[in-house]
């Protein structure tokens, strides 16, 4: 397996989340477990504070969503879940890497959505920590 996108080195994401999250009512992260991305943050990912979760499996289809124009992709987990993820890599040579049936291991956390505009209750997302594709499809 290749590490194709840490969060760690996402500095701009990083950044534009707490901005959201720092100004403004509705967008961005609740800071429920320290700001999104801050030390105290990846303390409660390595504390287990935080729950890391990890997906096993293979990529199914890569594609552009949302209206033509976020690269996404959808696997299939070793456990037989369908789901559909943003294309995150840390350079464009990395995001090549994404092809249909090559092995892909994704781990992530979630935490809640600040859309208290859309959903007062409150909505989760998943914040993507690190991605790794398999060398052969």
């Amino acid at each position: 397996m290749v590490s194709i996108y840490q969060l760690r080195n996402d500095t701009d994401h990083i950044k534009k989340v707490q901005k959201a999250t720092l100004t403004t009512e509705q967008y961005g992260i609740q800071p429920t477990h320290g700001l999104f991305g801050s030390d105290e943050w990846w303390q409660k990912i390595a504390s287990g504070e935080l729950l890391m979760h990890r997906l096993r499996g293979t990529i199914t289809r890569v594609y552009m969503g949302s209206m033509n124009d976020w690269p996404e992709f959808a696997m299939r987990a070793d456990d037989g879940a369908e789901t559909s993820w943003s294309r995150f890599a840390d350079s464009s040579e990395l995001s090549q890497l994404y092809a249909v049936g090559k092995r892909i291991e994704l781990d992530y956390v979630v935490q809640r959505n600040r859309f208290k505009m859309v959903n007062p209750a409150g909505e989760e997302t998943t914040c993507v920590i690190e991605v790794r594709i398999g060398n052969d499809a």
